[in-house]
């Protein structure tokens, strides 16, 4: 018989630190981030018969797309912090899915037109009433549509809605590029991206927690998200299920 023992204090300790040094350096920057963004935002809105010089215009609409993409960067480290630390809390009630749902695709429907990319919804729902936490739950459907729109060049990015017993599905549906068998064994890992090369502009352009958080979120409300299908250059889709509300 072999007894090891280890001493691994000091590995907590550094854990700990890490994750208190993200949590404070994450706060600390989401202040100035979001006044860079809303200062730009407002220049943009207010100012544009300003903004005659062509380099310029690109200039601060490159400050804005960037601050932003830098808040949601920060946003992801807090919510990881949360997690790991158990201090993601959650406001069950009924809530509509289908409203929801509706909300994302308005939102996302400027970054779809840009790409020429069809944003649909189907809709083969009885009750679209869930039970769980309306912005966890709008997270998790914004962070999946978007992924979708990122990695989907041509074609369409369709949000299905079914009733399956005493679960909501909501599927994301794309014709993008697909994920390969190395890629999916990366899924739902934190820093992992599924792009085959983690250089390109659509991997680094987040942070590979986005996957994390949402099958986190998921099941903290009683549900999870999954890789149901996905076929390189054809497409992918990920399952969304939600405990449904019941009478």
């Amino acid at each position: 018989t072999v007894i090891l023992v280890e001493d691994i204090t000091e590995a907590k300790v550094l854990e700990r630190a890490r994750d208190e040094f993200f949590s404070i350096a994450s706060h600390e920057l989401r202040t100035p981030l979001t006044s860079i963004k809303g200062n730009t935002a407002l220049i943009k809105q207010y100012y544009s018969e300003m903004l005659n010089d062509k380099n310029l215009k690109e200039m601060i609409d490159d400050i804005h797309e960037s601050s932003n993409r830098l808040i949601l960067i920060v946003n992801d480290f807090l919510d990881v912090s949360r997690i790991e630390q158990g201090r993601i809390t959650y406001n069950i009630e009924s809530i509509n899915c289908l409203e929801i749902v509706q909300g994302v695709i308005h939102d996302l429907q400027i970054s779809a037109g840009e790409k020429n990319i069809k944003l649909s919804i189907d809709c083969q729902i009885t009750s679209p009433i869930i039970k769980g936490d309306k912005d966890r739950a709008q997270q998790i459907i914004y962070n999946l549509v978007g992924n979708a729109l990122k990695f989907t060049d041509n074609g369409e990015v369709k949000v299905e809605l079914r009733n399956n017993k005493n679960n909501v599905e909501v599927r994301i549906i794309d014709t993008g590029t697909g994920i390969s068998a190395d890629g999916q064994a990366l899924l739902f890992r934190k820093f992992q991206q599924a792009s085959d090369n983690p250089l390109t502009r659509k991997s680094s352009s987040g942070t590979g927690l986005g996957l994390y958080i949402s099958k986190t979120l998921a099941m903290g409300m009683g549900g999870d998200v999954t890789l149901e299908h996905t076929e390189q250059g054809k497409g992918t889709t990920f399952l969304l299920t939600l405990p449904a509300s019941t009478p």
